[in-house]
């Protein structure tokens, strides 16, 4: 005859871990009867923790991927980070503030605080402004950097096969992110249909109507933003309400092109001295 007794002392007892030595199991009691229970050892503890981790990161980068896909930013601007900026003697009070307006992106996005970066070709707004974008998307922020050009293109193709609904869910798309990087200002070009300038301003407008911070890069000076900016009656109140919330930060100094284009000559030319 089996000690019924006995038995369920037995089966009663906690159980240990044989790495850790931390209990594996439990006793509880449950309306007057005892029920052993499993808990975590230190090892089942740990191994959870990587875990959780483990997959959070995965989640955080699928999270990431998305973004930039949503980003719309051509995949060459992906290394436009920080961490690949060199700083010279005209660029670093640049760095400086273009790192503080994200560490600071909170309160920049509460008081729509963009920038309008005005320069010369090649001076580095664009690579800046993609720092911004690049740094920002890392911290999950849903930001949307493209050129003009780009979104002139991407909207005209959109009407092969979506017709005006296309050109709708794009611009509703740069209306929604949190910022958006707006790249190379007064480079695109008038075609046949003569929506290009319309359609910018659009953008541009509802950006500025909605409270949303902006960044603009452009070879514009103020004068040609002012007239890019004057709209269909020919009031140029847009110039003023942008610079309000996107104030113009001129950018000076060498072309960084052209010292990248002399450097490569200069190298091709030792190759004759060989």
């Amino acid at each position: 005859m089996i000690n019924t007794q006995t038995s369920n002392q037995s089966s009663l007892e906690v159980d240990y871990c044989l790495e850790c030595g931390e209990k594996t199991s439990t006793i509880v009691e449950f309306m007057g009867a005892k029920k052993k229970v499993p808990c975590m050892c230190k090892c089942k503890r740990e191994e959870y923790e990587k875990q959780r981790e483990l997959d959070m990161k995965v989640e955080q980068q699928r999270k990431l991927d998305r973004l930039k896909e949503y980003s719309l930013m051509d995949k060459s601007f992906m290394q436009y980070t920080f961490e690949n900026f060199k700083t010279d003697k005209y660029n670093k009070d640049l760095y400086k503030l273009a790192v503080e307006y994200c560490n600071e992106w909170t309160r920049m996005k509460k008081e729509n605080t963009g920038m309008i970066l005005m320069g010369p070709p090649g001076v580095g707004k664009s690579y800046l402004s993609f720092c911004i974008a690049n740094e920002l998307l890392n911290k999950f922020v849903p930001v949307i950097a493209i050129s003009t050009i780009g979104i002139i293109n991407k909207i005209y193709s959109s009407y092969n096969s979506y017709g005006d609904e296309g050109e709708a869910h794009i611009i509703n798309s740069l209306k929604n992110a949190d910022l958006l990087v707006l790249d190379d200002l007064g480079a695109e070009h008038t075609s046949a249909r003569g929506k290009e300038k319309q359609i910018i301003y659009s953008i541009i407008d509802s950006r500025v109507r909605q409270g949303k911070p902006i960044i603009i890069t452009t070879n514009l000076n103020k004068q040609q933003l002012r007239e890019k900016l004057i709209s269909e009656d020919r009031v140029n109140r847009s110039f003023d309400r942008l610079t309000a919330v996107a104030p113009i930060i001129e950018i000076n100094g060498p072309s960084r092109r052209k010292e990248e284009g002399n450097r490569r000559f200069d190298s091709l030319m030792g190759l004759l001295k060989k």
